[in-house]
């Protein structure tokens, strides 16, 4: 970033300075934008009305109230709007009087030799931020001072907030104060224990958080669950059991439900077939249909259906029906009991 000694107030500069000294909203000093550009200065600060060559113009980003009769000004820019690159030589703070009133070069810095070069759009750069003071004192007929060592750059400040971050005493005192780590509300261990976790608090007491038994009800919203708990109560979940081919394979959970699948077909002029089941269980429903393995989308126009008379009192075997013999293949599914 280029070098740039103090800023000077202009002359019509001071005279809105003093115009504000009124107190009267038509005659408030409103900072509007900073302007930078590549002139080289030659006469007195004083005298301008605006910069030699601007550049490019720069929105006020921030205000902020600081002591000693200051107001920090921040300004954020990059190189979007930038045709042509340009060595950063003068910087301008633009205001004015009222809402209404006419905009205005307040302060002005020239660079000379210490410059900076912004490159053009397509070379784009990080986003520069520019911090400015300006101070107006209490006594209006005061010349103010724009002090731009306080500027820095995007990448400065992004340093600085890392350098923050992995800082381990930052904000200590803070935390502590916030965070009684000797109380009994701090944890600062925990530990396995044969009914459950043990906590170790701030003031060094103890207290056993019990596992969830297998008899929990809703209320035990203080205790833990362990593994072999929770397959017991998803027993209701956990498969115990399963073989999962084509034909004749099953799924069996821990609490019973099974349910079993396969393929199979009517013998000779049969209009039943019984199929033994994978797993004896208690049937709650089956479901069958007609299987092809021809690419043609035409069947062989036959139903199958489940003889629920006949499942329903075997644990061992299922009875499917058709409506005429050699009807072929066949693909069923049960979900029962075991």
């Amino acid at each position: 970033m280029a070098q740039f000694p103090g800023l000077s107030l202009t002359l019509q500069g001071n005279k809105m300075i003093l115009k504000s000294s009124t107190g009267k909203v038509d005659d408030r000093l409103i900072i509007t934008k900073a302007v930078i550009g590549d002139g080289q200065l030659t006469t007195n600060i004083e005298n301008l009305t605006s910069l030699v060559s601007p550049k490019l113009e720069i929105g006020l980003s921030n205000v902020k109230e600081v002591t000693n009769g200051q107001m920090q000004l921040q300004f954020n820019f990059d190189n979007k709007k930038v045709e042509t690159g340009f060595y950063w030589r003068e910087v301008g703070i633009y205001g004015k009087n009222g809402d209404s009133g006419q905009e205005k070069l307040i302060g002005y810095s020239n660079a000379s030799g210490l410059t900076s070069y912004i490159p053009d759009k397509t070379n784009a750069i990080p986003m520069q931020r520019l911090l400015i003071a300006l101070g107006v004192g209490d006594n209006p007929n005061v010349k103010g001072l724009i002090d731009l060592s306080t500027a820095i750059t995007r990448e400065q400040l992004d340093e600085s907030i890392k350098a923050h971050n992995s800082a381990t005493n930052a904000h200590l005192d803070v935390f502590n104060k916030k965070l009684d780590v000797s109380s009994n509300q701090y944890t600062k261990a925990l530990a396995k224990h044969n009914q459950g976790l043990q906590v170790t608090k701030g003031d060094n007491s103890q207290e056993i958080i019990n596992f969830i038994t297998s008899n929990y009800n809703d209320s035990d919203i203080n205790k833990v669950l362990n593994l072999g708990t929770l397959k017991t109560l998803l027993g209701q979940g956990a498969i115990v059991a399963s073989k999962l081919d084509a034909n004749a394979g099953f799924v069996k959970f821990a609490n019973g439900f099974t349910i079993q699948w396969g393929l199979t077909w009517f013998l000779n002029q049969n209009t039943y077939c019984d199929v033994t089941l994978p797993i004896q269980c208690n049937v709650l429903v089956a479901l069958c249909t007609d299987d092809s393995a021809s690419v043609t989308t035409r069947g062989d126009e036959f139903y199958v259906s489940w003889n629920s008379g006949f499942s329903n009192n075997n644990r061992t075997s299922i009875r499917f029906i058709t409506n005429r013999g050699n009807a072929g293949n066949f693909t069923w599914l049960c979900v029962g009991k075991a």
